[in-house]
């Protein structure tokens, strides 16, 4: 069972002048120290500064990672990382320096011949940046150095990612839904085209916000008009199969190797039963590769998804300002997304 911490922290607003206070709740092993910055000088491009940093890498801290902590992998120019990542199902090891403090593998898949990684960069201030290919280099699980090219900013091209949007419709939430849905769809519009949305609603169940009940993934800017009807509070809270929906929302046939987001934004517990229990969507996660981000409206109860929520966001203060600022921390990291073409052994 990941133990969770939660840390306070003040955050400014990325739409507004005034500071504002919210709970950010991550795993354990998300909450990583400070990494001193060799190269503090060097000039890196920024897609943006996030308020948190968030992990959209499957793979967790292993044996793998441990050893690559412990070792004395160099840059080609021989300087010492600053931050690395690991996939372990794919045995590859990303270490970077320069102003990158913190890297996430999202993916890797096998296009022609070689391997497809996407990869997310960190700098100082939880900026995400697009490093220069000197500061990175690549390996496999025996430290051999692999070949890699990599064109700064470029987009994820044929790499997908699913990204399951459910909102909270219940008798409770009526005094929220506006907000939410703006801060919805103002994040839609931001995501790249690598991007798929799907959308629900859940009060005593769930629904899919789609043309004549057919399922498909297609640009989360695409899909903004599904929200453009009013959303009508009532009923109870189908929170678990709410979650269950969002990691099973990848449609057979659509080939990706990137994780399914799952984003749900919600104002109280589960509180009808269809089946599904703390464990069983666990399960779930874990099969269909998924991340889980919630944002609480209100009525937050210490550990009821403790273990699976990758990363938990408790308003506290402005509704309208932190729902804005969570969505804009998730639209930067998904849109910085950078890809390495790895070939094989140097």
């Amino acid at each position: 069972m990941i133990k969770h911490k939660r840390l306070f922290v003040l955050l400014s607003c990325f739409f507004v002048n005034s500071a504002f206070a919210v709970e950010v709740i991550t795993p354990q092993e998300l909450q990583t120290s400070a990494i001193q910055i060799n190269d503090p000088d060097v000039q890196v491009k920024t897609l943006g500064a996030v308020s948190f940093q968030i992990d959209l890498s499957a793979a967790h801290d292993d044996l793998l990672a441990l050893k690559v902590r412990r070792s004395d992998l160099k840059l080609k120019d021989g300087r010492s990382f600053t931050a690395f990542g690991v996939h372990k199902k794919a045995g590859i090891i990303v270490i970077a320096g320069g102003d990158v403090t913190h890297v996430s593998i999202a993916s890797v898949k096998n296009t022609q011949g070689r391997r497809d990684a996407g990869v997310l960069f960190y700098g100082a201030n939880n900026k995400v940046i697009s490093p220069k290919p000197e500061d990175i280099a690549v390996f496999d699980a025996d430290f051999n150095p692999l070949s890699f090219s990599y064109t700064p900013m470029k987009s994820l091209g044929s790499l997908h990612m699913p990204v399951a949007i459910a909102l909270d419709i219940s008798g409770s939430m009526a005094g929220s839904l506006n907000s939410v849905v703006t801060a919805t769809k103002a994040f839609m519009k931001i995501l790249p085209s690598s991007a798929r949305c799907q959308i629900f609603t859940f009060g005593s169940d769930v629904v899919q916000l789609s043309d004549n009940g057919q399922r498909y993934l297609k640009s989360c800017p695409h899909m903004i008009y599904h929200l453009n009807k009013p959303l009508i509070a009532s009923g109870a809270t189908a929170l678990y199969k709410a979650i269950e929906t969002g990691f099973n929302s990848d449609i057979p046939g659509f080939v990706t190797d990137l994780p399914n987001i799952t984003i749900v934004v919600t104002d109280g517990i589960n509180t009808i039963n269809y089946g599904q229990t703390l464990e069983s969507l666990k399960q779930t996660k874990a099969k269909t590769n998924s991340k889980l981000f919630v944002f609480w409206v209100g009525n937050y109860e210490t550990g009821h998804l403790k273990g699976l929520a990758d990363l938990e966001i408790v308003s506290t203060n402005s509704l309208d300002a932190d729902l804005q600022n969570f969505f804009q921390s998730l639209g930067v990291s998904i849109s910085g997304l950078q890809v390495l073409k790895i070939d094989g052994a140097q």
